[in-house]
């Protein structure tokens, strides 16, 4: 009888499980999906059924709005705990303070220009969860909307210039945070 045929037929026992924790630590993270990937991974199967329901159009003004309130809100959440920490909202702070795990996205600086701040995102896991479920052209709204919005929140002085990998085809994306009123 194979496991499966047992499971079915006897159930479950502490014996029949016993391999389960050291086979686990075995394979490590091999097969599972980074925390953010599975929320992103959500995120594009309901893009994708909001396209698909309300049309293009309709459908990206609904997620657009969706995202933005949902975005504004927490950059106003970072800024409460800047300013509860009787810090300015200054991008240095939105840096320290942030609510994005680097793990998900993998940003490194790249270069000060004319006191703006660049940075390049190479490992995106948005980007590649959603392409392993194939809803990569759904992920992009996310990308699309959310950065403004969450600096709005926060601080609307600070601007923001992206090119995204969707919109060049390069490997990553590129960010420029302006800060300095000239710049802008």
């Amino acid at each position: 009888m194979d496991e499966l045929e047992k499971e079915k037929k006897e159930g479950l026992s502490w014996d029949y499980l016993a391999d389960v924790l050291p086979k686990k630590e075995e394979i490590g993270s091999k097969y599972q999906i980074p925390s953010w990937g599975l929320g992103t991974s959500l995120f594009s199967s309901v893009a994708k059924a909001v396209i698909e329901e309300l049309g293009p159009d309709k459908g990206e003004a609904l997620l657009k709005k969706a995202i933005e309130e949902f975005d504004r809100a927490r950059g106003r959440r970072i800024a409460g705990i800047v300013e509860g920490l009787g810090e300015p909202l200054t991008l240095k702070n939105w840096f320290i303070y942030g609510d994005m795990d680097p793990r998900n996205s993998n940003p490194q600086p790249i270069d000060i220009v004319n006191g703006d701040y660049l940075m390049k995102t190479g490992e995106c896991v948005l980007w590649n969860t959603a392409g392993e479920f194939g809803l990569r052209d759904f992920s992009q709204f996310f990308c699309k909307y959310a950065d403004e919005a969450v600096l709005e929140g926060y601080n609307p002085d600070i601007k923001l210039i992206k090119n995204y990998r969707y919109q060049t085809g390069k490997d990553h994306c590129l960010f420029r945070f302006i800060t300095k009123e000239s710049n802008k």
